[in-house]
């Protein structure tokens, strides 16, 4: 009887992703009221690179909290990608300066999604360990790599050492958040 199933379909996990993603995206970019660190977008598409990293802190969350194991990973990180493809289609204005090759940055999606989920699969050993800065510097080196493309300077660290200490605290939140959507 499975239609009286309360466990949630796998395009509500992804529309859940989305909700929580683009409100990280919204709350931390330059010009939030409550943004965390000044983020300094060098690239064309830095804003839709930064929209990338806020959905792969979101699927690393519901991933690794996900004791039961109910969110399947492909169809997760295949409706994510779509999700931020449509996002960024919609309004392209707000992801991708003048200069950008927007048919690229979206050719690259899933490059840098993968680049993004490589590093985030340190974070769960480096939290049960009580490693918190390197943590916060796991998660500060991928935020610079949503500025630019040059490495970062100690003074890019130190910049962006706020930011990642708020992600890596609203994780658990983040996580909360996806249930409850998921779930109506």
């Amino acid at each position: 009887m499975s239609w009286f199933s309360r466990k949630p379909t796998q395009m509500k996990y992804v529309k859940a992703a989305a909700t929580v993603a683009t409100n990280l995206y919204l709350h931390t970019i330059p010009g939030a009221e409550d943004a965390p660190a000044p983020l300094q977008f060098d690239l064309p598409d830095s804003r839709y690179r930064y929209l990338l990293f806020c959905f792969s802190a979101v699927v690393s969350a519901a991933l690794v909290y996900d004791e039961k194991k109910h969110i399947q990973p492909e169809p997760m990180l295949d409706g994510c990608l779509q999700a931020a493809r449509f996002i960024a289609g919609e309004s392209p204005l707000d992801f991708f300066g003048p200069s950008a090759n927007r048919q690229d940055s979206l050719n690259n999606t899933s490059a840098y999604f993968q680049e993004f989920l490589r590093n985030w699969s340190r974070w769960p050993a480096l939290e049960k360990e009580g490693k918190h800065e390197e943590r916060w510097n796991l998660i500060s080196l991928m935020i610079r790599t949503t500025e630019s493309d040059h490495a970062a300077a100690q003074s890019d660290m130190e910049r962006l050492s706020r930011l990642a200490l708020h992600v890596d605290c609203v994780l658990p939140t983040m996580w909360a958040a996806f249930q409850e959507l998921a779930n109506r």
